[in-house]
Protein backbone atom coordinates (compact mmCIF):
# COMPACT_ATOMS: atom_id res chain seq x y z
CA UNK A 1 0.00 0.00 0.00
CA UNK A 2 1.37 3.72 -0.96
CA UNK A 3 0.97 5.33 2.19
CA UNK A 4 -0.36 8.43 0.30
CA UNK A 5 -3.11 5.94 -0.92
CA UNK A 6 -6.61 7.33 0.59
CA UNK A 7 -9.66 5.05 1.18
CA UNK A 8 -12.87 6.97 0.34
CA UNK A 9 -16.33 5.46 1.95
CA UNK A 10 -19.52 5.98 3.48
CA UNK A 11 -19.96 5.03 7.11
CA UNK A 12 -23.12 5.43 9.23
CA UNK A 13 -22.44 6.53 13.16
CA UNK A 14 -22.97 3.70 15.34
CA UNK A 15 -23.11 3.10 18.93
CA UNK A 16 -21.19 0.42 20.93
CA UNK A 17 -23.71 -0.98 23.49
CA UNK A 18 -20.93 -3.37 25.39
CA UNK A 19 -18.08 -3.32 26.81
CA UNK A 20 -16.47 0.65 26.43
CA UNK A 21 -19.95 2.72 25.20
CA UNK A 22 -19.11 5.05 22.66
CA UNK A 23 -19.59 6.17 18.97
CA UNK A 24 -17.84 4.63 15.84
CA UNK A 25 -17.47 4.73 12.33
CA UNK A 26 -17.11 1.04 10.89
CA UNK A 27 -14.13 0.15 8.52
CA UNK A 28 -14.73 -1.76 5.55
CA UNK A 29 -13.07 -5.01 5.35
CA UNK A 30 -11.03 -4.56 2.60
CA UNK A 31 -9.88 -1.07 4.09
CA UNK A 32 -8.47 -2.27 7.52
CA UNK A 33 -7.27 -5.34 5.52
CA UNK A 34 -4.89 -2.45 3.63
CA UNK A 35 -4.19 -0.72 6.45
CA UNK A 36 -3.30 -3.75 8.45
CA UNK A 37 -0.83 -5.19 5.75
CA UNK A 38 0.84 -2.32 5.37
CA UNK A 39 1.50 -2.39 9.34
CA UNK A 40 -0.68 1.19 9.33
CA UNK A 41 -2.17 1.72 12.97
CA UNK A 42 -2.78 5.57 12.58
CA UNK A 43 -4.61 7.91 9.93
CA UNK A 44 -5.78 10.97 9.02
CA UNK A 45 -8.78 11.04 8.74
CA UNK A 46 -11.22 13.37 6.93
CA UNK A 47 -14.74 13.50 8.07
CA UNK A 48 -17.24 15.61 6.33
CA UNK A 49 -14.22 17.79 5.19
CA UNK A 50 -12.85 17.89 8.51
CA UNK A 51 -9.43 16.16 9.33
CA UNK A 52 -8.43 14.44 12.47
CA UNK A 53 -5.57 12.00 13.70
CA UNK A 54 -7.66 9.00 15.19
CA UNK A 55 -6.00 5.54 15.93
CA UNK A 56 -7.95 2.44 13.92
CA UNK A 57 -9.43 -0.15 17.00
CA UNK A 58 -10.37 -3.18 16.46
CA UNK A 59 -14.03 -3.91 16.44
CA UNK A 60 -13.43 -7.35 18.45
CA UNK A 61 -15.28 -9.32 15.19
CA UNK A 62 -11.75 -8.77 13.43
CA UNK A 63 -12.69 -5.57 11.35
CA UNK A 64 -11.77 -2.14 12.88
CA UNK A 65 -13.39 1.02 13.58
CA UNK A 66 -13.03 4.83 14.34
CA UNK A 67 -14.27 6.13 17.74
CA UNK A 68 -15.75 9.56 17.54
CA UNK A 69 -16.56 11.04 20.48
CA UNK A 70 -19.53 13.66 20.89
CA UNK A 71 -17.56 16.75 20.28
CA UNK A 72 -16.04 15.19 17.16
CA UNK A 73 -19.34 14.76 15.76
CA UNK A 74 -21.15 17.97 16.87
CA UNK A 75 -17.68 19.29 14.92
CA UNK A 76 -18.92 17.37 11.54
CA UNK A 77 -22.64 17.76 12.52
CA UNK A 78 -23.57 14.38 12.21
CA UNK A 79 -25.45 12.29 14.85
CA UNK A 80 -26.22 8.66 15.71
CA UNK A 81 -27.57 6.86 12.56
CA UNK A 82 -25.73 9.07 10.17
CA UNK A 83 -23.95 8.25 7.04
CA UNK A 84 -20.29 10.71 7.40
CA UNK A 85 -18.25 10.45 4.38
CA UNK A 86 -14.66 9.29 5.44
CA UNK A 87 -11.27 9.56 3.91
CA UNK A 88 -8.33 7.73 5.20
CA UNK A 89 -4.80 7.66 4.80
CA UNK A 90 -2.05 6.62 6.63
CA UNK A 91 -0.42 9.06 8.98
CA UNK A 92 2.77 10.45 8.12
CA UNK A 93 3.49 11.57 11.64
CA UNK A 94 1.86 8.57 13.60
CA UNK A 95 3.71 9.75 17.15
CA UNK A 96 2.14 13.65 16.65
CA UNK A 97 0.14 15.11 19.60
CA UNK A 98 -2.35 17.88 18.80
CA UNK A 99 -1.94 19.55 21.66
CA UNK A 100 -5.20 21.90 23.06
CA UNK A 101 -3.68 25.51 23.60
CA UNK A 102 -4.90 25.42 27.31
CA UNK A 103 -2.19 22.49 28.04
CA UNK A 104 0.30 24.20 25.72
CA UNK A 105 -0.04 26.92 27.70
CA UNK A 106 0.48 25.31 31.04
CA UNK A 107 3.56 23.31 29.75
CA UNK A 108 5.25 26.48 28.55
CA UNK A 109 4.93 27.84 32.11
CA UNK A 110 6.05 24.61 34.26
CA UNK A 111 9.40 23.55 32.97
CA UNK A 112 9.42 20.46 35.16
CA UNK A 113 5.75 19.20 33.76
CA UNK A 114 7.21 19.86 30.43
CA UNK A 115 9.87 17.45 30.68
CA UNK A 116 7.85 14.72 32.27
CA UNK A 117 4.71 15.31 29.55
CA UNK A 118 7.54 15.19 26.74
CA UNK A 119 9.55 12.00 28.40
CA UNK A 120 5.96 10.39 27.96
CA UNK A 121 4.53 7.77 24.85
CA UNK A 122 2.76 9.21 22.55
CA UNK A 123 0.05 7.65 23.49
CA UNK A 124 0.05 9.25 26.89
CA UNK A 125 0.12 12.27 25.66
CA UNK A 126 -2.26 12.11 23.53
CA UNK A 127 -4.22 10.62 26.55
CA UNK A 128 -3.70 13.55 28.89
CA UNK A 129 -4.32 15.86 25.76
CA UNK A 130 -8.01 14.57 25.24
CA UNK A 131 -8.72 15.42 28.66
CA UNK A 132 -7.90 18.82 28.18
CA UNK A 133 -9.71 18.96 25.03
CA UNK A 134 -13.26 17.33 25.09
CA UNK A 135 -14.01 20.02 28.13
CA UNK A 136 -16.57 21.92 26.72
CA UNK A 137 -15.97 25.55 28.50
CA UNK A 138 -12.87 27.06 28.14
CA UNK A 139 -12.63 27.49 31.59
CA UNK A 140 -12.40 23.98 32.39
CA UNK A 141 -10.11 23.57 29.66
CA UNK A 142 -7.71 25.77 31.69
CA UNK A 143 -8.51 23.65 34.75
CA UNK A 144 -7.60 20.61 34.01
CA UNK A 145 -4.89 21.68 31.92
CA UNK A 146 -3.44 23.60 35.25
CA UNK A 147 -4.10 20.49 36.86
CA UNK A 148 -2.11 18.05 35.00
CA UNK A 149 0.70 20.24 34.74
CA UNK A 150 0.66 20.41 38.88
CA UNK A 151 0.10 16.39 38.68
CA UNK A 152 2.77 15.72 36.00
CA UNK A 153 5.38 17.97 38.34
CA UNK A 154 4.65 16.30 41.61
CA UNK A 155 4.21 13.08 40.41
CA UNK A 156 1.26 12.43 41.32
CA UNK A 157 -0.88 11.03 37.99
CA UNK A 158 -3.38 8.24 38.60
CA UNK A 159 -0.69 5.94 36.83
CA UNK A 160 1.62 7.34 39.43
CA UNK A 161 -0.30 5.33 42.03
CA UNK A 162 1.18 2.43 43.86
CA UNK A 163 -2.16 0.43 45.05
Amino acid sequence: MNLREQHSFDAPVLRAEHGMINHYLPIPDEVTDAFRAAGVRRVLATLNGRRYRRALTGSGDGGSRLVVGAALLRDIGARLNDMVHVVLEADPEPDAVDLPEELAAALETDEDAARRFNAMTPGMQRSLSLYVSTAKREETRIRRALELARKLRTNTLHADRKD
